[in-house]
């Protein structure tokens, strides 16, 4: 349906110019997804857990009640 509509708005000569424009667009939105989603993967591995307190233990056990 979307490509029929494109076909009459756009016409049969720029509908696959624009199509390949579209999906560069879209590969380049999806690589930055990626690279943001490994970047913050790697930020969170490489940031070293806080030991927790007596203090925290407590307030989780109270919540798991």
């Amino acid at each position: 349906m979307l490509c029929a509509l494109g076909l009459v708005v756009l016409g049969p000569k720029r509908l696959p110019e624009v199509a390949l424009k579209i999906g560069n667009y879209l590969g380049k939105a999806r690589n930055m997804v990626h690279s943001f989603t490994r970047q913050m993967r790697q930020e969170v591995e490489l940031t070293p857990s806080r030991p927790m307190s007596p203090k925290d233990n407590q307030t989780k056990d109270s919540e798991d009640k």
